[in-house]
């Protein structure tokens, strides 16, 4: 069985951000897996990688394990340095209030696909639609779960599983199923949810 080895990050967001904008901004991340799996097309098993065992691609190693809660609460921090540091201290991440979800270290809410079903090889013309049923469920998960309800103003950032698509190696790829780094916007939302996603009080 193929062995997750490097972890990739889709920032989907259904909100608009203006390029003016200053202050900080709350950030809610979910962590999503998927089904089990050991398809050809894409990396790892459906999971995230939580021990330093793991096989490298011609020693290609990105970010090394273990890929829980605090390794991500840390690469928000690392965020918000960046972002105050090129910014002059106009713009940051709102680290008391951001929140990594679930709660648990080494935990994620299961998709229930695999992950090849989100990004099918060949079959553009429904890949907005799959990364949009994507991000919506990791949504819903994560509010029947814990209780997630963020205000319109949030950003939701959904971490998954694998490698993503756009981490580019010297040679053809041989995982054309990995999901790419991308957003879900207001008009993706229109065309396949019929509108804005409704959780609790807040709609997305």
């Amino acid at each position: 069985m193929k062995r997750l080895y490097i972890l990739f990050i889709v920032l989907m967001t259904c909100s608009t951000v203006s390029a003016q904008i200053i202050g900080d901004r709350v950030v809610k991340i979910i962590r999503v897996s998927f089904q089990e799996d050991d398809a050809d097309g894409t990396t790892g098993n459906g999971d995230f990688l939580y021990t330093a065992e793991y096989d490298t691609c011609d020693n290609y190693v990105v970010d090394p394990a273990p890929h829980d809660k605090t390794y991500f609460i840390s690469q928000l921090k690392a965020v918000d340095n960046y972002f105050r540091n090129v910014s002059y201290g106009k713009f940051g991440i709102n680290l008391d209030n951001s929140r990594v979800y679930p709660d648990d270290n080494q935990s994620s809410y299961v998709l229930s696909n695999t992950m090849d079903s989100y990004h099918p090889y060949g079959e553009d013309d429904i890949y907005e639609q799959r990364l949009t049923e994507l991000f919506k469920e990791a949504v819903e998960l994560a509010y029947s779960t814990d209780g997630f309800e963020p205000s319109n103003d949030d950003l939701i950032v959904v971490i998954h599983a694998g490698i993503g698509q756009d981490f580019s190696l010297p040679f053809l790829d041989p995982t054309p199923e990995d999901i790419p780094s991308t957003y879900v916007d207001v008009d993706m939302l229109q065309t396949y949810n019929n509108g804005p996603i409704t959780i609790g009080n807040s709609v997305k």
